[in-house]
């Protein structure tokens, strides 16, 4: 399991996270700095990535992809 940090936008403003890696690489919650109870709960398919919950604020579809792509960075960067 691994845990690393993102920065991500939300319209003008950043927002810092934690990502918790499970489920060999496909399953993944996003958790805000912040400590709010319900986080956001990523899985990535082979060709998609579906969101299983999506936390307590309300993000656009551009945000969720920040997201995916700031997860895929990382991934990328540690193989």
């Amino acid at each position: 399991m691994r845990v690393f940090p993102i920065i991500f936008k939300a319209g003008c403003v950043e927002l810092d996270a934690i990502v918790t890696v499970s489920d060999n690489e496909q399953r993944f919650k996003v958790e805000m700095v912040t400590g709010e109870p319900d986080p956001i709960i990523l899985k990535r398919t082979e060709n998609s990535w579906i969101i299983e919950n999506y936390g307590g604020r309300t993000f656009s579809g551009e945000v969720f992809q920040d997201i995916e792509k700031k997860i895929e960075a990382f991934l990328a960067s540690i193989r």
